[in-house]
């Protein structure tokens, strides 16, 4: 965030939340460690984000959040429970694509 600061003189108009990841088997047979991973992952890590940046995007006076959301948190959709919680159901400026072919 230092090397952000500098770049665009401590304001930053635009911070653009795009992180996710899921592990496809029904909540139940989830382990701590994989609800762990899921929770730091499409959750914590968005909002330390936002923290981070919060002082530039406040500078700025304008500043804007935008998160990739996900379908999931709109639509229970099998083996995705979990990580559709993550994406926590609040729009806020939310861009929520539908299914995306990746080797995951």
């Amino acid at each position: 965030m230092d090397d952000v600061s500098c770049v665009f003189d401590g304001k930053l108009y635009i911070l653009v939340n795009n992180v996710g990841t899921n592990i496809r088997k029904p909540m139940v047979d989830l382990t701590a460690e994989e609800f762990s991973t899921l929770m730091s992952t499409n959750f914590e890590s968005v909002f330390h984000m936002c923290q981070l940046a919060y002082p530039m995007l406040k500078a700025s006076r304008t500043g804007s959040v935008v998160f990739t959301s996900s379908v999931s948190a709109f639509v229970s959709l099998k083996s995705m429970t979990l990580q559709g919680a993550t994406k926590d159901n609040i729009r806020s400026n939310a861009v929520a694509p539908w299914y995306i072919k990746t080797s995951m």
